[in-house]
Formats: C-alpha cells, sequence, structure tokens
C-alpha cells in the first residue's frame, strides 16, 4: 500500500537547468528522483507544483509523491541529507490525503526576488546587482499598481496551449528595503512564464529613469503589445512558499 507524501525543498538553483527533468541537463527534479530511488530501490517519480527556470531559487518548493509504506519522516528526511547533492534539502515530508496534487491543490503562490544597486561578490549568484540608483518611491508605485486581477500577456513568454489565460490575482506585491538588498515580494494565484522577472526588470528601467513611467503603465494595460517587459536576471528570483 502506497501513502501520498507532500514534500518541501530548498535549493540553490545556480547550477541547474531549473526544476523540470530533461535530457541532457542537471535538473533539480532529477536529482530529487534519483535520491528517492536509491533509498527505495525502485523508480521514483515526483510531482512538482511547478517549474522554475534554469538559475532561479528556492526556499519551499512544493512537490507529491506516491511511496510505499516502509520509512518514517524522520528516516527520509535524514536519508536526504546523505543522498541529495548539497544545493538541494528536503525540509519537510508528511504523509497527506491521496487526492492531494502539489500544483492542482495550490492556491497560492509567493515568490521574492533581490536587487543590489551595488557589485556584491557575496550576493553575486543570488541578487541581481543592477548598477543603478533606483527610486524606491517609484518601485513601491508600480508595485501596486500591479495588485489585482489583470492580465499580464505582456510580462510573460504565454504557453504553447493558446487556450490558456494569461490573467493573474496579484495579492501581495511590495518592495522592502533590508541591509542595502531591496527586495520585491509578490503572492498569485497563479504565475507565468518569466513574469515575475519581466515585472521586477520593467519596474528597475521605470526606477533608474532608463524608461518612462508611461511604457509601464502601457505593458500593464493588458493590451498585447510587440514588446514584453524587461527580463531581470534569473539569479535574484527565489520561490518562497506555496499555500493549500
Amino acid at each position: 500500500m502506497a501513502d501520498r507524501w507532500k514534500l518541501v525543498f530548498e535549493y540553490d538553483g545556480t547550477d541547474f537547468s531549473g526544476w523540470q527533468r530533461q535530457p541532457n541537463a542537471r535538473t533539480v527534479e532529477q536529482e530529487i528522483e534519483k535520491a528517492f530511488s536509491t533509498l527505495y530501490q525502485n523508480d521514483i517519480d515526483i510531482i512538482g507544483q511547478g517549474r522554475t527556470d534554469a538559475g532561479v531559487h528556492a526556499r519551499g518548493q512544493v512537490a507529491h509523491v506516491d511511496l510505499p509504506s516502509k520509512f518514517t519522516s524522520n528516516k527520509i528526511i535524514h536519508a536526504m541529507r546523505g543522498l541529495l547533492p548539497k544545493d538541494i534539502a528536503l525540509l519537510e515530508a508528511e504523509v497527506t490525503q491521496h487526492d492531494f496534487h502539489a500544483r492542482f491543490s495550490a492556491t497560492e503562490r509567493s515568490y521574492s526576488y533581490s536587487v543590489l544597486n551595488r557589485p556584491s561578490p557575496l550576493m553575486r549568484k543570488r541578487a541581481w546587482s543592477c548598477g543603478y540608483s533606483l527610486d524606491q518611491d517609484q518601485l513601491e508605485g508600480m508595485a501596486e499598481m500591479v495588485k489585482h486581477t489583470r492580465d499580464f500577456i505582456n510580462f510573460c513568454i504565454p504557453d504553447e496551449d493558446q487556450l490558456l489565460t494569461t490573467e493573474s490575482t496579484i495579492n501581495v506585491s511590495c518592495w522592502k528595503m533590508n541591509n542595502d538588498v531591496l527586495t520585491y515580494t509578490i503572492s498569485a494565484n497563479r504565475f507565468l512564464r518569466h513574469m515575475v522577472r519581466r515585472l521586477v526588470g520593467s519596474m528597475v528601467q521605470v526606477a533608474s529613469g532608463r524608461k518612462p513611467m508611461a511604457l509601464f503603465e502601457e505593458l500593464l494595460d493588458g493590451n498585447q503589445l510587440t514588446r514584453k517587459g524587461h527580463s531581470a536576471p534569473a539569479r535574484g528570483l527565489y520561490l518562497d512558499s506555496v499555500s493549500y
């Protein structure tokens, strides 16, 4: 008899080609499945709540998996410390309902993005050193504009399935300064590919004086444009948590 487990992972995305398994590339999903397959001496398939791109980090990536009733939660977590590579950690493992689905049961996801306006050797792989002085009042004003239900067609790479909507409901959108790091936090019912990075990149362009506020407003209107929002580098982006 198999149990369905909810798993929560932290990882440094620097040396990964994203979450999703793909041929001839190192991915987070692949490393996790390899570790669990070693522990259970059988092929194990992990289902993640969603993919993260190459270079993107996670503080709380959620997945589910069906496992034989063989090990306790403590045993699994302890075993994964030795089986997973050093840039992935299993934080939580708990038996859940059989109909729980890491992706389809999720109600909200939260991301954050870290920006520096100076070079930082210590943060170079975990934040974007944009090299410009930024107007924090403008950043906060644009973050407020992002809230509510909107069509983010100009801030994403649309899914190949053209029937899927590019609309999202944003519940949290704010900037905060902490120890010289500007952090953008955003929570929504769903996210589109490259959405957070393009929002951040576009806001930084305006707050640095390189682009006019009118452009950001036009991109946010939801009428599809030939140009997209400017994309910030992957290294500053973190998947913080998923709510169910």
